[in-house]
């Protein structure tokens, strides 16, 4: 069984679970919602609030840090993920068509 990362905003944690299909989890530090995270997540520090900004802008827009991809030229390119709050409001209006759907709680 492998493990995936699931990411509380609430209170800055990452944890690893094993693997199912449920995309959010209850925190067990907090009881707040853990989401699912890509592999390549790597949580900032719990006192960079802006580097927390950008990750729940990102995860609420659907961006889990999962692969995204550019077209120039008719060749598919890797994208980098955003260093800023600024780029990632550009990043979500460019790539939403790659993000994860949110569930609306409505």
């Amino acid at each position: 069984m492998s493990l995936v990362k699931y990411t509380c905003l609430a209170c800055r944690r990452t944890y690893k679970r094993i693997s199912d299909k449920d995309q959010t989890r209850t925190c067990p530090h907090c009881g707040g919602m853990a989401w699912r995270m890509d592999a390549r997540f790597r949580p900032p520090k719990k006192s960079d609030d802006r580097q927390w900004a950008k990750v729940i802008f990102l995860v609420e827009h659907g961006f889990r840090f999962q692969k995204v991809y550019d077209k120039q030229g008719g060749v598919w390119t890797r994208v980098r993920y955003p260093s800023s709050l600024e780029d990632a409001l550009l990043f979500v209006k460019t790539y939403r068509d790659q993000a994860f759907l949110v569930a609306n709680d409505d």
